[in-house]
């Protein structure tokens, strides 16, 4: 993208997303800016207008990878601030459909840092270049165009994050990186701009998460632990290493299935998970919080149309797909979307927000049609069970199954949800071969007890 003289670029959210959009914007024109209606601290605490950020978020092999190249030298250093390391196979116990994978050693590596963490990193670089400015307690309050509406020119603003306008910045590029709350489109239609069509389901999750002290001895020496819900059971959770020798423990559960935030409630919810691996880590591990609460009621997808958005408006992260955060694609996707953004402003061109959408569509299709597919496992959330979606789950369960006794088909699915591989993968001769074969030869394990879901725990 050709840009001019004392170009300015308008970033709206210093979420991960909107520093990452900032970092790849900070290349092309002269200045950035970043607005934020939060404060900004300066140590790697989460923020109030960021209450997911308290629970565990992980941070996948590809999305670490783009993170690397976006920001050289990030893996060593947030390893230097102490985040541990490690095999995604070989240093982690995972069950899901009931099924304990097999250990085996996928070169899949994860990078164990908080999300708090994460972000308060990539602040600091994002503040360290020379021409982007950060704002925080600065709430964006309305797009402005021109007079023909036809492209922006601007972002009012409030300087002390309240609603009424006292401020305002010229602007030859918007990004709306502010989330799945964002307002822009509530600015946009008064301006003759059709809001997007959404696509939503009402997953009705709910979290709680705990934080203990961490001994190198317990779970054997593992890194983390991945219990996913089946549907006689709709809870599951995981437990991460960190940084400063801690566990994070996000317990969740479906509709009425909701983790207690108490010690004992959380400790026996974990236990009546499909594996007791959870509550076996709670029993020998000393608590350092309270514990925090955050619920998910739907899962958004928007899909814009470049045509009905005024020249110089890109949405970006969440404010396009906000996803089902137990299955961590959020930051990952964020930072993918920053590659595409930075190839789509290195074009000749300006239509960028075209580009910029189609480019990203099959990303975000893969990622939504995965988390998707997995909630509709639940049979209580209503939405639209395609024959393929029946069958990809059908194939899913199968593929577990298969992993319990082969850690190469774990390894398999694993970069897929690591999004190093598509899922069309998992159809390859070799892993279709090893999974019928497993699943002819194996016997299936005891799963748990189911409980009914209407019974509340807490």
């Amino acid at each position: 993208m050709n840009t001019t003289t004392n170009s300015h670029a308008v970033v709206i959210g210093a979420g991960i997303g909107g520093l990452l959009a900032a970092r790849v914007l900070g290349e092309h024109f002269d200045r950035v800016t970043v607005v934020e209606r939060d404060g900004l601290p300066d140590t790697p605490i989460a923020r109030r207008c960021v209450p997911q950020a308290r629970h565990a978020h992980a941070l996948t092999a590809r999305g670490r990878a783009a993170l690397e190249e976006l920001f050289p030298g990030f893996t060593d250093d947030v390893l230097g601030l102490g985040a541990p390391s490690g095999d995604g196979q070989s240093d982690f116990r995972w069950v899901f459909d009931g099924h304990r994978w097999a250990k085996g050693t996928s070169g899949v590596h994860l990078l164990l840092a908080s999300r708090p963490l994460i972000e308060w990193h990539l602040r600091n670089l994002v503040c360290a270049l020379s021409n982007v400015e950060i704002i925080g307690h600065c709430a964006a309050i309305g797009i402005i165009t021109d007079p023909r509406r036809h492209a922006v020119t601007g972002l009012a603003l409030s300087r002390k994050a309240h609603r009424i306008a006292d401020d305002a910045l010229h602007a030859d590029l918007i990004v709306d990186a502010s989330g799945r709350s964002s307002q822009s489109q509530g600015w946009l239609e008064p301006l003759g701009y059709l809001r997007p069509e959404e696509e939503k389901l009402s997953i009705h999750l709910a979290y709680a998460t705990r934080r203990y002290r961490r001994e190198a001895t317990q779970i054997d020496g593992d890194l983390g632990i991945g219990v996913g819900s089946i549907p006689t059971l709709p809870r599951g959770g995981l437990a991460l290493a960190q940084e400063n020798d801690t566990w994070i423990i996000t317990l969740a559960g479906y509709g009425d299935d909701e983790p207690p935030l108490d010690a004992a409630g959380f400790a026996e919810f974990a236990t009546s998970c499909p594996a007791p691996d959870l509550g076996d880590l709670i029993s020998t591990a000393e608590p350092i919080d309270d514990g925090v609460r955050y619920r998910v009621p739907t899962t958004v997808r928007r899909n814009f149309d470049p045509a009905h958005l005024p020249t110089g408006y890109i949405p970006f992260g969440d404010t396009i797909c906000s996803f089902n955060p137990i299955y961590g694609q959020g930051m990952s996707v964020a930072a993918l979307e920053a590659l595409i953004l930075r190839q789509c402003l290195l074009a000749d061109s300006h239509r960028v927000t075209d580009r910029f959408l189609n480019t990203a569509r099959p990303i975000l299709d893969q990622a939504w049609e995965m988390t998707c597919n997995s909630d509709l496992r639940m049979p209580f959330i209503e939405g639209n069970r395609t024959r393929r979606a029946r069958t990809t789950n059908a194939y899913i369960a199968r593929v577990h199954r298969a992993a319990a006794t082969d850690p190469r088909v774990g390894t398999a699915f694993l970069r897929v949800i690591s999004l190093l591989a598509r899922p069309t993968s998992l159809l390859s001769p070799a892993i279709l071969a090893r999974v019928l074969w497993a699943n002819l030869t194996s016997h299936p394990p005891n799963e748990p007890t189911p409980r009914p879901t209407n019974v509340r725990l807490n």
